[in-house]
């Protein structure tokens, strides 16, 4: 009898101590994403956009980590797997929101990255036989068809127009949907 006890009580701490170390590595990713979104704080609050979009990468890459994780071995606690697999997607969220942040206050740090905005143009200018630019400021939005709405949702990556004075932007749309007003 007591020695099944040991044998059990042996295989239980075994059991535990995996388990532990499963959450455990869970949450350190938990505690490394924290602590750089932390130092985005005074980044942004210093203007130093391009420090807080390399803290948004770095979110990003420790998120997927994270993810990683939890999705091979994380459901050996099922608790654990449904909070990191939360924790993951409120992650993504500010990810997100942070790059829009960032992007409205400093679109030059994204030359050469895909982004997606909201965009209201101030002015269109259309050519012969060239595609149609919405412009804003240091934006230039190119598109083949203007949809029907003022406000528009647009995709597409950021070039440098050195041609357009100061430091003009443009995206060329991979896809734009009107925006309901």
């Amino acid at each position: 009898m007591i020695r099944r006890l040991k044998t059990w009580s042996s295989h239980a701490a075994m059991v535990l101590s995996v388990l532990g170390i499963v959450t455990f590595s869970l949450f350190i990713f938990e505690e490394a994403i924290q602590m750089t979104t932390f130092g985005t704080w005074p980044a942004q609050q210093s203007g130093d956009w391009h420090l807080v979009l390399e803290g948004t990468d770095l979110i990003e890459a420790i998120n997927r980590s994270m993810k990683i994780v939890n999705y091979s071995v994380g459901w050996l606690q099922p608790l654990a797997f449904f909070t990191y697999r939360s924790f993951g997607k409120a992650t993504d969220y500010y990810v997100k929101s942070l790059r829009r942040k960032i992007f409205a206050h400093a679109p030059e740090c994204f030359v050469g990255r895909r982004v997606e905005f909201l965009f209201t143009p101030a002015r269109i200018e259309t050519g012969e036989g060239g595609p149609i630019r919405l412009l804003n400021g240091r934006l230039s939005v190119h598109t083949d068809a203007m949809p029907n709405t003022r406000k528009i949702r647009v995709a597409g990556v950021v070039r440098r127009d050195e041609s357009r004075a100061p430091a003009g932007l443009v995206i060329r749309a991979d896809w734009i949907q009107p925006v309901p007003e």
